[in-house]
């Protein structure tokens, strides 16, 4: 089978079109003929060398894939087999198969396409897991960064349907009326010096994090929560968390989280919840662009370079 290695840390230009062997799934496992790959800032972090999970070179990238069960391994029920799934792996989705944990395996419904899965998958669920945790209310302010990047225009759909007064910050005029039409309330354009600080909120999602994050945990009303679900402008200066001290009366609370802090059922059920909004028209996965595998390093340039609207996924089989 074709798939994509990193054989050296470094950047998009280290990843490699290799043949191997087709992998076998072992026990609780399932082998998946992948349709769809997800790609992310993650994947983006262990080709650099910098994602603590994959810590050697010599890996298949890729940690979100959506296709059809080939073959299941011992103890896994065979009514899997030739079902149309969606897989969470610790890696090697970057291939024409996979194979996955069994246990967190979701049936898609018939509506819902393989490409279309996957610009849901990891980012809704991030989306999703860490505004529950939030605990939006109606009518609660809540403020997105990077709301044009997967996460956050994940996280401005869900605000915005569970009653949220939703304030996205994208980088252009037109990525803004695109969230407007997603059910975002205001806009603000970073490349225009508008950081949306003018207003304070009740939750700010941040997939960003970077040198900015102090400030906009002051940008918190009181009993706010700041939900901190990725680092895509790297990491925050050593000085940022003092702001919750700053705000240390008005009761700030900092939620950190991570998507693998989930057991797999667990995220297996929330994803089902997920589709089953998409095949019902409530939520709406946006697809950016979609690669062939073979063309994974011009996917991972497009990602680090380029503004990003929504999700680039990798289609393996032509």
């Amino acid at each position: 089978m074709k798939a994509v290695i990193v054989p050296s840390f470094g950047g998009a230009e280290v990843l490699r079109v290799v043949d191997r062997p087709e992998p076998r799934p072992g026990p609780g496992q399932v082998l998946i003929r992948v349709e769809a790959a997800g790609v992310g800032y993650v994947d983006v972090m262990a080709r650099d060398g910098h994602y603590q999970p994959l810590s050697e070179p010599g890996f298949v990238p890729g940690t979100e894939a959506a296709g059809t069960v080939l073959a299941v391994g011992e103890g896994v029920d065979e009514h899997w087999i030739g079902r149309r799934v969606f897989a969470l792996a610790d890696s090697g989705a970057y291939a024409e198969s996979v194979v996955a944990d069994a246990r967190g395996l979701v049936r898609l419904p018939e509506s819902v396409s393989a490409a279309d899965a996957v610009a849901l998958g990891v980012n809704a669920l991030v989306a999703a897991l860490g505004l529950k945790r939030a605990a939006v209310e109606e009518g609660e302010r809540v403020l997105v960064r990077g709301a044009g990047g997967g996460i956050g225009l994940m996280a401005a759909q869900l605000a915005a349907r569970s009653g949220g007064t939703v304030t996205a910050i994208t980088s252009s005029p037109e990525r803004g009326e695109r969230l407007r039409d997603l059910g975002v309330a205001h806009v603000h354009d970073r490349t225009a010096g508008e950081d949306g600080s003018a207003d304070t909120y009740d939750v700010i999602v941040d997939p960003v994090a970077g040198p900015a994050l102090g400030r906009y945990i002051e940008m918190l009303r009181p009993n706010g929560r700041y939900v901190l679900c990725g680092a895509a402008g790297g990491a925050p200066e050593a000085a940022a968390l003092g702001s919750l001290l700053t705000a240390y009366h008005s009761s700030p609370t900092l939620i950190a989280f991570s998507l693998r802090s989930i057991a797999p059922e667990a995220a297996g059920a929330a994803a089902a919840g997920l589709f089953a909004q998409a095949a019902a028209g409530a939520l709406r996965p946006v697809i950016d662009e979609q690669i062939p595998l073979t063309e994974a390093r011009r996917a991972h340039e497009r990602l680090e370079s380029t503004p990003v609207f929504g999700k680039i996924v990798l289609a393996p089989h032509p």
